[in-house]
């Protein structure tokens, strides 16, 4: 068995808004880490995946993992079952020696960067992955985040609650003889995870400490590490021993139901409660940018579009100036008479083209004056000409009793990264798009 060469490699990456520069420099850098497997050798190294972020949907949350295979959520049934195959899916194929890096990188390049996540909760899913029999295979798990272990999804919950497990899932790493190397900041998390050992911790600047546009992945050299890491693990001993049982989904995600990661069939992501907001995805040019108010209360709500372009002109579309450059509203829906129909309210603020456009902010307002803009039952559902776009939504819940209602933005003064923010804020006055209040949404 000494002269055996064979790896799998797990790369676990958090893929919440402000990881995309990470996703670049993976790719950008993963042919570094396979050369030393090929100089030594190696007859299989096999790369898998597991992209993990998380968003609020109907008051619980839902959890989107993305392996080699895709973001179906059947795949977690393929990981807790006893699929034959299951190596086959959730890993690349390697055949004497060769190593399916454009798989990889393929893969990578299709995940959507967006909402929030839940580390604990995708370690433990990395540490029950099937890996080839360690007699036969060095296994290996390398984690990538910007976010502490006790924050994301976990960040209203105490340490002792969030990280209650982490001794489970790490005692489960070691006895699995798994190596993980963690990449993110240094946290109370962590500090569990080093007591426990089989850990390569490198410290990572978390993205609440960051400053405004500050890469905190540009200043790590991709290229020498993943280097470094592959040389590493390819010189390393393979663990002759039987692994013996252990304990498979600390946090019980083997009996969640589908829906639970992402199987509605009606693609919305909900960001209401989730500061970072979400990316669009330019995998296709954007020809067009709709948003839609839905409301189902005997009130009448008017959709305003505040914009900016580019070149500093700025418009306002509502139901007494319909369209303006670029910009334009469907119909004044009033109080309306579809109150009783599943669909509700609407009224549709079109950005055709929206190239051009640098910022919108979509509010609301009281007319007559009635309430509060929680009781309505309303959202905003921002929807692209990409068919690969799943429909964002922000659902109004304040219960201030303002008469403007500023519901979301969309920033697309990086055309390469336009995002859409929750905004959710009641205001005495008319909105104002130079108002530094609607800057720096996602700090």
């Amino acid at each position: 068995m000494s002269n055996v060469k064979r790896a799998d490699v797990l790369f676990v990456v958090d893929a919440s808004d402000s990881m995309r520069p990470c996703f670049d420099q993976l790719r950008d850098n993963i042919k570094k880490f396979v050369e030393p497997f090929k100089e030594e050798g190696f007859d299989s190294l096999r790369l898998g995946l597991l992209a993990y972020n998380a968003g609020p949907k109907n008051g619980k949350w839902v959890y989107r993992h993305t392996f080699i295979n895709g973001d179906a959520p059947e795949n977690m049934q393929i990981l807790y079952s006893d699929d034959d195959d299951a190596q086959e899916k959730l890993f690349t194929k390697s055949e004497d020696g060769s190593v399916d890096v454009e798989a990889f990188c393929d893969r990578l390049d299709k995940i959507q960067c967006c909402a929030d996540e839940n580390t604990p909760l995708a370690l433990d899913c990395a540490a029950d992955f099937p890996f080839e029999p360690m007699a036969v295979s060095r296994r290996i798990i390398i984690l990538f985040t910007d976010e502490r272990l006790e924050d994301g999804v976990l960040k209203n919950e105490v340490l002792g609650d969030n990280c209650s497990n982490i001794d489970k899932i790490m005692k489960k790493i070691k006895k699995r003889h798994i190596k993980l190397y963690y990449f993110g900041p240094v946290c109370d998390g962590v500090v569990l995870m080093d007591e426990c050992g089989a850990i390569v911790n490198t410290d990572v600047k978390a993205y609440q400490d960051r400053d405004e546009n500050e890469d905190v992945w540009g200043v790590i050299d991709f290229e020498k590490i993943l280097q470094k890491m592959g040389e590493d693990i390819s010189k390393s001993a393979l663990q002759i021993v039987d692994e013996g049982d252990f304990s498979k989904a600390v946090y019980g995600q083997d009996k969640w139901d589908l829906e639970t990661w992402g199987k509605s069939g009606s693609g919305v992501i909900d960001i209401t409660d989730v500061k970072e907001g979400a990316e669009l995805d330019v995998s296709e040019p954007l020809e067009w940018v709709n948003a839609k108010l839905r409301w189902k209360f005997e009130i009448d709500l008017d959709l305003h579009a505040f914009y900016k372009m580019t070149t500093g002109e700025q418009y306002h579309v509502f139901f007494g100036n319909m369209d303006e450059p670029q910009v334009s509203l469907d119909n004044d829906a009033g109080v309306g008479n579809k109150l009783d129909s599943s669909e509700g309210n609407e009224e549709n603020i079109l950005c055709s083209p929206f190239g051009g456009i640098e910022r919108i902010l979509l509010a609301t307002n009281i007319y007559p004056e009635t309430g509060c803009f929680s009781d309505y039952n309303g959202q905003v559902e921002v929807t692209t000409s990409n068919p690969k776009q799943e429909t964002i939504c922000v659902r109004m819940k304040s219960d201030e009793r303002l008469d403007w209602y500023v519901i979301a933005m969309i920033d697309n003064s990086d055309p390469d990264k336009p995002k859409v923010f929750s905004v959710n804020r009641a205001v005495e006055d008319e909105p104002d798009l130079d108002d530094p209040l609607w800057e720096n949404l996602d700090i």
